[in-house]
């Protein structure tokens, strides 16, 4: 099986984690600003920023399901 994001389902990912970080942390209101500007400016869809961690999610997608493969073939069928 391969599962792979393309750069804009990578931003929505990460859109979602940081908004869940803003939402669920007690930032002061200076940090809270600075990490939105850094995300509008730095962390738009097609920045070198997004590029890298879109592969970064997508290596670590494809090393955690061929984890799970190995796994999966290692265990005993009697358990």
């Amino acid at each position: 099986m391969r599962i792979e994001l393309d750069l804009e389902e990578s931003h929505q990912l990460f859109t979602a984690v940081s908004d869940a970080l803003l939402k669920d942390i007690k930032f002061s209101t200076a940090d809270s600003a600075a990490f939105k500007r850094w995300r509008s400016k730095s962390m738009t869809p097609g920045s070198d920023g997004m590029k890298d961690l879109a592969a970064k999610i997508n290596a670590d997608i494809a090393r955690a399901l061929e984890n799970k493969a190995k796994s999966a073939v290692m265990k005993p069928d009697w358990k």
